[in-house]
């Protein structure tokens, strides 16, 4: 795993108007992870052209990825999609986070 990528937590709170918002934390540089491609799909409406594209990430297991943050790897940021998992492994070196991310764009 060769890249290294932005990993945004956020939580759910006030932003500076008193709005419910999702607040984004200072952005986390993580190495040894990997973002491969999965899938994609295109909505075609009479007011929008958008495409989701979703994407695998495998990451050390000790990163605290949770469902509600973002990963930005080479300008792109793509969100959590469902709940990471922590994959163990009988060696510890094989150990690592996995989560599917996806992106809209359009």
């Amino acid at each position: 795993m060769d890249q290294t990528v932005q990993h945004i937590p956020r939580h759910y709170g006030e932003d500076g108007r008193g709005n419910d918002a999702w607040i984004e934390d200072e952005p986390v540089t993580v190495e040894r992870c990997s973002v491969q491609p999965l899938d994609s799909a295109e909505y075609l409406t009479a007011s929008a052209d958008q495409v989701v594209s979703r994407w695998m990430f495998f990451g050390p297991s000790d990163m605290g990825l949770t469902a509600h943050d973002l990963i930005r790897v080479d300008e792109d940021t793509y969100e959590v999609d469902g709940k990471p998992g922590i994959a163990r492994a009988l060696a510890a070196f094989l150990t690592h986070t996995s989560a599917v991310l996806k992106e809209y764009t359009g």
